[in-house]
């Protein structure tokens, strides 16, 4: 791994932990074990690097929303349900004990500094459109209830999960993606295709890591 891909993955972790404002680059170098020259050879500021991060992340998600939400090789009732899993569900353990980078990233940055807000939107408007294209295919299907709007619901999706990934963290608890997982359900889905919407308890689980999964992207 060079010191580039070091410091990289040290901020995402710092950064995902701490905050953008809790991480200093003193706490960052001293972590990746590497010099404060090294890093000012990489990078000009901490804005830089986080700016680097964000759209590593966003390569990321459009990664999941191509492979499983615009998958039509697949019923789009299983897609949202992987999507789910893949995209929130394996990292609940995260979700509890640090919280969500994206929400730290959009409450401490989002709303002060347009070169954060504009990758963040991006991120938020590229899921919602891909889960809109899979709402519009359960629709098709006559999978969803009568009277329900695509554009909305997707708007509302991504904010109940949103809601959900922060209730977790505040309240130490999974309750808060179990809920929105049944509600989200309940609401969209017709009964006779429930089936294809395992129970929460009854998801697939297996190990998260974020660097496994960010690593190819940031040597890239």
């Amino acid at each position: 791994m060079t010191n580039k891909d070091r410091i990289t993955e040290t901020a995402y972790e710092l950064f995902r932990s701490f905050g953008y404002n809790g991480t200093s680059i003193d706490m960052l170098i001293k972590t990746a074990g590497v010099s404060r020259s090294n890093f000012y050879y990489y990078f000009e500021s901490k804005e830089e690097l986080a700016l680097k991060i964000l759209e590593i992340h966003l390569r990321h998600q459009e990664k999941l929303i191509s492979e499983i939400l615009l998958d039509r090789d697949t019923n789009p009732l299983e897609r949202f349900v992987k999507f789910y899993v893949e995209g929130i569900y394996a990292k609940r353990e995260v979700f509890l004990q640090t919280g969500s980078f994206l929400a730290k990233m959009s409450l401490e940055q989002g709303s002060k500094n347009e070169k954060f807000r504009s990758i963040i939107d991006a991120f938020f408007e590229k899921t919602e459109a891909g889960v809109a294209t899979c709402v519009q295919d359960c629709k098709e299907l006559g999978m969803v209830r009568e009277g329900i709007n695509t554009e909305m619901v997707s708007q509302f999706l991504i904010t109940q999960f949103k809601g959900a990934m922060i209730m977790t963290k505040v309240l130490k608890s999974y309750a808060p993606l179990e809920r929105s997982y049944r509600k989200v359900f309940d609401l969209l889905i017709k009964e006779e295709w429930m089936h294809l919407a395992p129970e929460h308890d009854q998801l697939p689980v297996r190990p998260f890591s974020y660097r496994d999964q960010l690593r190819p992207l940031i040597s890239s």
